[in-house]
């Protein structure tokens, strides 16, 4: 890695905060990126033209770019896409399975031994307890869908289950779920749920038709796994990894750069608005009420002093003189920059924090919500 000197960091961030590549066409798009970058929807995804050229800006060929905060791996998958070794993070088991299917590598093969597998696992959903489908943060899980698509959602759910408790879950069953995860519920004729968001899952309408959850999670399939499988051949694989922040060094190594979009303040509760996509993902009811606490988005409600531990965990994991990028949020009452850029000085030297109003930019994949402006800071390990 070539190191950035303060100076040239400096000119590079405000050149970029003062004229916004990802506002010029066609980067500012509302589907630019492609289906790499929509493999599963989500909410709070950032805009992937904004890790398009803070990678590409900021980082060379051959970079290890870590996202400890990944989501669904939308800067490590950037980071791949051009050449560096993508690394993603999160204690979301929904996220790391998608960024997992971006970023490691598997077969065409392997994916079709574990279709297989599943289709076994579906064979048997009519002894499938329906009263799972009971659960639900706005009504519950049975209201959007046909009783026997339900058994079989229940059906592939416990199957991937039964993958991780064994430790047997793979790249190639991060794929499956990917897909799987993506058509669970929405508006288009993909959709296996009746008619609802594609993101947030709201309250159902129209009527129950039952849709095969295989016949679907193939169409899916068959569009994606050529695409991620066109990876291998550009540059290397990466890995995602389930892991708290502050164990970014014992988990992921040396690293180049950290680049992340921590979780806005004031926003939407993440795991609320992805609640159903969680819940297939692995977790339980109960986990709704325990989960949260474990999150920045939760812990930074009451206060941003976790940045500090943040600061140091980053510190630990990149090289001397390595970058740090974060894309932050502003609201009327809070700007995340003024109160995020003193606890970074112990470890980091901040050579620029830059402002960039969102009131006339287009939303989609922007986690916009009650922010106002989005925020660079710029840095470098002490």
């Amino acid at each position: 890695m070539t190191l950035l000197d303060g100076a040239t960091m400096r000119t590079a961030a405000e050149a970029f905060v003062r004229f916004p590549p990802h506002r010029v066409a066609p980067y500012n798009k509302r589907n630019w990126g492609g289906t790499l970058h929509s493999l599963c929807s989500y909410q709070g995804k950032l805009k992937p033209s904004i890790a398009h050229f803070l990678v590409a800006q900021f980082t060379e060929p051959g970079d290890r770019v870590l996202d400890p905060m990944a989501g669904v791996g939308t800067i490590p998958l950037e980071a791949r896409l051009q050449r560096r070794i993508g690394l993603a993070g999160d204690l979301s088991p929904l996220a790391i399975a998608v960024s997992k299917a971006k970023l490691e590598p598997f077969t065409a093969e392997g994916v079709q031994t574990r279709m297989d597998a599943l289709r076994i696992a579906v064979s048997h959903a009519d002894s499938q307890d329906v009263s799972q489908g009971d659960f639900g943060l706005n009504g519950p899980i049975s209201g959007y869908f046909h009783p026997k698509t339900l058994r079989e959602i229940l059906a592939v759910r416990e199957h991937f289950a039964s993958r991780r408790m064994s430790g047997e879950f793979d790249t190639a069953d991060a794929v499956i779920l990917s897909a799987m995860l993506h058509i669970l519920h929405g508006n288009r004729p993909y959709a296996l749920s009746r008619r609802s968001h594609p993101i947030t899952p709201f309250a159902p309408s129209g009527d129950f038709e039952y849709r095969s959850v295989v016949e679907r999670l193939t169409n899916r399939i068959d569009k994606t796994v050529p695409l991620l499988a066109q990876l291998r051949e550009i540059t290397s694989p990466g890995s995602a990894i389930e892991a708290d922040f502050r164990s970014a060094n014992s988990t992921f190594g040396t690293v180049d750069a950290v680049i992340t979009s921590p979780p806005f303040a004031s926003s939407f509760r993440f795991w609320s608005t992805n609640w159903m996509r969680l819940w297939f993902a692995g977790w339980q009811p109960e986990d709704f009420k325990i989960e949260p606490s474990r999150y920045l988005e939760t812990e930074q409600r009451a206060t941003f002093a976790p940045y500090s531990e943040f600061a140091h965990s980053m510190a630990s994991v990149l090289k001397p003189s390595g970058t740090l990028i974060l894309h932050l949020g502003e609201t009327a009452r809070e700007n995340m920059a003024a109160e995020i850029a003193p606890l970074l000085e112990p470890y980091f030297q901040v050579h620029s924090v830059g402002r960039e109003s969102v009131a006339t930019g287009e939303s989609h994949g922007v986690d916009k919500g009650a922010t106002v402006a989005h925020w660079y800071l710029f840095a470098s390990r002490r």
